[in-house]
């Protein structure tokens, strides 16, 4: 089987994936819907940039490999910080669901990158 035939089941079953874990998430939490769709988009989006620039790092810039790393986790704790971290601390205090909210499709994302990166044939 080819390398992108390959790449390309792995990237279907993180969908899918995301996707299952992301209708569970949804019937757990009914109340917070909409921030939670926002939330499975925004790390979905994050996980792709991520793997596409450590894939450019892999193929093109081994000895930046680190950085591009670096830059991967300041860019996705940035969008948390920025974005979830104030509207979870709208009442002043982070309960355990506002943050699975969040860090549940970002487990899900670091576990694709890893996976990922894992594969990929040097």
């Amino acid at each position: 089987m080819g390398e992108r035939l390959k790449n390309s089941l792995r990237l279907f079953f993180f969908v899918l994936l995301m996707g299952i874990v992301g209708l569970i998430h949804f019937q757990s939490y009914p109340e917070a819907a909409s921030f939670l769709m926002l939330s499975y988009i925004v790390n979905f989006i994050l996980a792709l940039f991520s793997l596409l620039l450590l894939y450019w790092g892999l193929t093109k810039k081994k000895e930046n490999l680190s950085s591009f790393y670096l830059i991967t986790v300041a860019v996705k704790l940035g969008v948390y910080f920025l974005f979830f971290h104030p509207q979870f601390y709208l009442d002043g205090q982070l309960t355990r669901s506002e943050f699975f909210i969040f860090f549940i499709p970002y487990a899900l994302g670091l576990l694709a990158e890893i996976v990922f990166l894992f594969r990929f044939k040097f």
